[in-house]
């Protein structure tokens, strides 16, 4: 018996070391990307193709954004839940609307971007969520002077005359000129373009081409129609190894370096951040001869990251509280934390953030280095100050 507690002890000692030390710097390495590619083959001109057929029907014809907010139909709320950002940093936002938007696992948000992204005057706000069984996502558009907002599904042209719900989670988006880049599974990004939005019927649970002559958006007023796609050649990826890191996230980085930055997810760290090449004029990732090449990579040390942004080399990365690092597993929830740190060199603890808390978007005009978490009767998205 007292070997075994002996060992036990041991083992339990041995685990500590691995955890890290709340607020110690520790190390955020740049690691070879040499080999991280994408491609997009000819989607673009095939979902081209399928859209303006199908924009030939007077019901589908293209609306934008817009007319989206146009017909709200819910109202998010000032701060309601506690964000756990340190007080000082004065934090801001909304709650979405009471009821099954915050306290219903139907639909759980993700991805976050805006205006601040967009580049356009209007400040709205933009979220993707999954259902439950991952077999849709949709959009949302919140104008952030009222807090209305309305969803909108992700939608796959597959005919000329039809189109299918989009699968996937909805891990990351951002928002550049008329794009929406999504991240709808862990390999693969698919595009959107705002000035394709089609009104729908929202009386039944069908999508596409309804058994009534109508199309229809699971519920939805407004479906937006998918126009491109990239992925890793033969598809796939694998967090932490090999050549095609996953996406868990992604965000603009304004800085003047042309480019945005991927996360993968993973529940220790070991994770990486990955810098792809960006296309502002166009809105979407830069390619060569059909190929998107990664620009640089690190290797993150954030345990449980979710989301990470950068600006003029610095980064902010949402994960696991190094507290709280021994208790990954358990059935509790606890506080996430946002780290902040210096490309290539180290990253250290900067303040506790609303339980999971998954993307994040820096809108330089106006400093606000917002974020949106998916806990269960605690969503929140806030914007506090970019770290100085």
């Amino acid at each position: 018996m007292r070997i075994r507690r002996l060992m036990l002890t041991a083992a339990l000692l041995i685990g500590l070391c691995q955890v890290p030390t709340a607020h110690a710097a520790v190390s955020f390495p740049r690691i070879d990307a040499s080999s991280f590619q994408l491609v997009s083959g000819d989607t673009f001109a095939t979902y081209g193709g399928r859209i303006s057929a199908l924009e030939q029907k007077p019901a589908l014809a293209p609306v934008g954004v817009t007319e989206v907010l146009a017909a709200s139909n819910r109202t998010g709320r000032n701060l309601c839940h506690a964000t756990y950002l340190t007080a000082s940093l004065n934090p801001k936002g909304f709650c979405w609307q009471d009821g099954e938007d915050d306290d219903e696992n139907v639909w759980i948000p993700q991805g976050f971007t805006g205006s601040g992204d967009a580049g356009v005057t209007r400040r709205v706000a933009a979220a993707t969520w999954h259902n439950a069984g991952d077999t849709a996502i949709r959009v949302s558009f919140l104008d952030l002077t009222t807090h209305k907002y309305r969803h909108v599904l992700l939608v796959e042209p597959t005919s000329n005359g039809n189109f299918a719900a989009i699968a996937g989670h909805g891990h990351g988006m951002f928002w550049s000129g008329n794009k929406l880049v999504v991240a709808t599974s862990g390999s693969v990004l698919r595009v959107f373009d705002l000035s394709h939005i089609w009104r729908t019927d929202t009386s039944t649970g069908e999508v596409g081409l309804g058994a009534d002559g109508k199309y229809h958006a699971l519920w939805h007023a407004f479906a937006l129609p998918q126009i491109g796609a990239y992925w890793y050649a033969g598809g796939g990826c694998a967090n932490t190894t090999g050549s095609k890191p996953c996406f868990a996230s992604l965000a603009i980085d304004h800085s003047g370096t042309a480019s945005f930055v991927a996360a993968e997810h993973t529940e220790r760290g070991g994770g990486r951040i990955v810098r792809w090449p960006l296309d502002e004029s166009a809105g979407l990732p830069r390619s060569s001869a059909g190929v998107v090449q990664a620009i640089e990579a690190f290797d993150s040390p954030v345990w449980g990251m979710q989301g990470a942004v950068s600006s003029n080399g610095i980064f902010v990365i949402a994960g696991v509280c190094p507290e709280y690092a021994g208790n990954i597993g358990d059935s509790i929830d606890y506080p996430s934390c946002l780290h902040r740190g210096t490309a290539g060199t180290s990253t250290t603890t900067w303040t506790k953030s609303p339980r999971n808390t998954e993307n994040l978007s820096y809108w330089p005009t106006t400093n606000e280095l917002w974020l949106l978490n998916e806990q269960l009767r605690e969503r929140v998205a806030a914007h506090i100050p970019w770290p100085t």
